[in-house]
């Protein structure tokens, strides 16, 4: 039973991540699915280039974080003088809401970005963006990593590892590969997910709002979608329909739902 009830939350899972793997499709694909006035004009390819950025700033933002976030938890337990100063700096980067993070990193560079081409400028967008949200999940992600890594260090197998001489950064790689590491992990990466995914849908509706289609940075998410169309759940100029604002929340709720069952999973799994 517990093995079925297994299966299905992984079918779950995946049925609520279809839209980023079908966002890599050509929109025309499923132009019959869609109303005509949301295919008439550019709703729906836009719609599908929005979910399609959101998948690669995941994927991105998840692998550079998740790499950062071992090798800090790593050397914290590793050193105790590193794991202070580390714990120092990201605890102050903890008590800035994550949405100013990322328009502090954009400040210094967004004259630039308006400047360049739009491939161009769309890529130094992302990697700006990729790290201010790696800078905002990794108090969080860091914690998660060292507190279980110096639990299993300071358990008695860990004291006889030390007894027969072997060095503690030797120790320290082969608890890494433990069962519980690799739970932690993966609950690690879940948590980033979502964050990442909370952030990019805040900052693109907030850039949207303040600077419009033709401001900077060029950060194209479902949230600037989500608030390019917010005047069409209204009803005030009758220049849309409500589906324009509802279909990409509705989807961003899904892919939400997926990343909490993965971290419960983990959790009751930890």
């Amino acid at each position: 039973m517990k093995k079925q009830f297994k299966i299905l939350k992984i079918i779950v899972v995946v049925i609520l991540l279809l839209p980023l793997l079908i966002s890599w499709l050509p929109w025309t694909m499923f132009k019959d699915f869609f109303p005509e006035e949301l295919t008439a004009g550019n709703y729906t390819a836009s719609l599908f280039m929005s979910f399609k950025e959101l998948s690669i700033t995941l994927v991105t933002t998840m692998v550079f974080a998740m790499i950062i976030s071992y090798l800090l938890g790593y050397l914290s337990v590793l050193s105790m003088a590193a794991g202070r100063a580390f714990s120092n700096v990201l605890t102050a980067i903890e008590s800035i809401p994550s949405i100013l993070i990322a328009l502090f990193c954009y400040a210094p560079v967004s004259g630039a970005l308006a400047k360049t081409s739009g491939s161009t400028s769309a890529f130094l967008s992302l990697c700006v963006f990729v790290a201010a949200a790696t800078a905002t999940v990794l108090p969080e992600a860091v914690r998660s990593i060292s507190i279980p890594l110096s639990d299993l260090y300071n358990r008695k197998y860990s004291v006889s590892f030390r007894s027969y001489g072997f060095p503690k950064n030797r120790i320290l790689s082969v608890l890494m590969k433990t069962a519980i590491m690799k739970d932690t992990l993966k609950r690690v990466a879940a948590g980033i997910l979502l964050k990442t995914l909370v952030l990019d849908t805040s900052f693109g509706f907030v850039i949207q709002v303040g600077l419009g289609s033709t401001g900077t940075p060029q950060h194209t998410s479902p949230g600037a979608l989500i608030a390019a169309n917010r005047k069409a759940l209204l009803d005030l100029f009758g220049d849309g329909t409500p589906a324009m604002f509802w279909i990409p929340s509705a989807i961003l709720i899904a892919i939400s739902v997926a990343f909490l069952i993965i971290l419960n999973e983990n959790k009751e799994e930890a």
